[in-house]
């Protein structure tokens, strides 16, 4: 018998809860950011009515769609994906907009400031890292990172709460984990440097837990608590 969304996204916060108390960490200063990528919008209502109001998505357009349908809920979106330049204003529109996790470029922050400023508002990024230098990933290298962060710090209507990073899918386990491990020893020396960075976004469904122990606040969850993705 398949389990029920609710039932899934319950089996996801009992992991994480698990995970976070055998390193000695408090749950609860844990985000669950649900992944709705190609899943239709009752599965959205679905989660919601099981009490989780934290969601990503990957490509603006499908976020506005959305945004469409629950402008008037109490619920909370997270973009995660590459953001083109030229799509950057539409994400301005966007009320229940958390955080942009994938700032990736200057000319990105640079463009998220000036829209942010039209509108009169302040913004919280991550800026995403490419760990593992993978020639697939977008984001910045970790000997770059510290300039970078310099300079986007200085943006007024940016506030940088942390880092964000996305490790091979096909990468073993072990060496994951050491990609997680680095992360963390990356946002110490920055933070050692008198940066004030207190978010860590990694991790998804196949290794969220792993992530929390090495240092997680925020895991991206999609397959895990909506299944296999369809597209709609």
């Amino acid at each position: 018998m398949t389990a029920s969304l609710k039932e899934n996204l319950e089996k996801v916060y009992n992991k994480m809860k698990e995970s976070a108390k055998s390193v000695n960490r408090d749950p609860s200063t844990i985000k669950l950011v649900a992944v709705g990528k190609n899943h239709p919008p009752k599965k959205i209502i679905e989660a919601m009515k099981s009490g989780h109001n934290r969601f990503g998505e990957n490509r603006v357009q499908e976020l506005l769609d959305k945004h469409e349908l629950f402008y008037d809920q109490d619920i909370k979106w997270h973009f995660i994906g590459h953001l083109q330049k030229n799509k950057v204003k539409y994400l301005m529109k966007i009320d229940q907009l958390e955080m942009i996790e994938s700032i990736d470029s200057l000319e990105i922050a640079e463009e998220v400031n000036k829209e942010a400023e039209k509108v009169d508002k302040t913004i919280k990024v991550l800026l995403q890292v490419n760990i593992a230098n993978d020639p697939k990933k977008f984001g910045f290298s970790k000997k770059e990172i510290e300039e970078v962060l310099v300079e986007i710090e200085n943006k007024e209507n940016l506030v940088v709460e942390g880092l964000m990073t996305i490790t091979p899918y096909e990468a073993e386990m072990t060496k994951t984990k050491t990609y997680y491990q680095e992360m963390k020893s990356l946002i110490e020396e920055l933070n050692n440097k008198e940066h004030n960075l207190t978010e860590i976004s990694m991790g998804m469904s196949r290794d969220y837990e792993m992530a929390i122990k090495q240092g997680a606040t925020i895991v991206r969850v999609g397959t895990a608590i909506f299944g296999k993705r369809k597209y709609y």
